[in-house]
């Protein structure tokens, strides 16, 4: 197995209820993240440890941010994608819709969220937040109203966002390889449990592939690093694979790992959020991400 760690995994926070979603803030050295059932957004920073950023958050889960720096947010009780606007001082200053509904009938439950260099936002949308099973947790029970579950692209409006790919079964965490010319997308259910890679061009995916399945659980939240390798959150840690498909490290975590970011100075370190808990590893490698 590939060293891609450095030192042992360090617990940031804990006592939350269902972590997911961080995002790294570099211009004011912190990170969000979203706690589900308690319907705000968290800021940790290493000076100031967790603080609330933003209150009823709609049930926010998957964050990510654009090129003009708002954080997105997929909004599970609103059914939306929203961007948030940042003031100076790294407080939320504003909120914009975009996107709602496709072809007149609203959003399942927006889940991840990525954007590309070009300004592309590409987002999933299963139905986990509807689902009866999960109902009480994300805060409330609606109908589905799209038949199946898309990743979609951000349109020209909140009412147009145009699927990209429409045959994953339970599409969840995303991202993009270095170079921007392979989308994964992981696939969270019990019955495929796998994450499936597309090659990748001016917005329109192709070419599906069985890219790696996951061991334990199922596959969530996704980052690349600068050597192009994949860390998937998993049921018992962090499992990372090389381009090719080989799983070349796993990373043990004490509970459910939900999601994952770069962070840190010089963006190698990872911050994992996991079920009631935040972590950090130091790791050999640091972001891929493309912009």
């Amino acid at each position: 197995m590939s060293a891609v760690v450095n030192g042992g995994i360090e617990q940031l926070a804990t006592g939350l209820s269902f972590t997911e979603g961080p995002v790294w803030l570099a211009e004011h050295a912190c990170l969000l993240f979203t706690d589900i059932p308690g319907n705000a957004i968290l800021r940790w920073s290493e000076n100031r440890g967790v603080s609330t950023w933003m209150e009823n958050a709609h049930f926010a889960i998957g964050l990510s941010r654009d090129q003009e720096g708002r954080v997105l947010s997929c909004e599970h009780s609103r059914r939306c994608l929203s961007a948030l606007s940042l003031g100076p001082d790294g407080r939320l200053a504003g909120r914009e819709v975009l996107a709602g509904s496709h072809e007149g009938r609203v959003l399942n439950s927006t889940n991840d969220v990525i954007c590309t260099s070009e300004g592309t936002v590409l987002f999933t949308d299963p139905p986990f937040g509807v689902r009866t099973l999960v109902g009480e947790l994300h805060g409330y029970q609606q109908a589905q109203e799209i038949e199946g579950a898309f990743v979609f692209a951000v349109g020209e409006g909140p009412d147009a966002p145009h699927p990209v790919v429409t045959d994953i079964y339970r599409p969840n965490g995303l991202c993009l390889s270095p170079d921007e010319k392979v989308l994964y997308v992981s696939d969270s259910s019990t019955t495929h449990h796998k994450v499936i890679a597309f090659d990748y061009a001016s917005g329109t995916a192709s070419n599906a592939r069985d890219f790696a399945v996951m061991p334990v659980g199922v596959p969530d939240g996704m980052r690349v690093d600068a050597e192009g390798r994949l860390w998937v959150a998993g049921g018992d840690g962090v499992y990372v694979w090389d381009a090719e498909g080989r799983q070349v490290a796993h990373v043990p975590v004490p509970e459910m790992v939900t999601n994952l970011e770069f962070g840190g100075p010089d963006l190698s370190d990872l911050y994992i959020t996991a079920t009631t808990s935040l972590y950090r590893v130091a790791t050999t490698t640091r972001s891929g991400r493309a912009w």
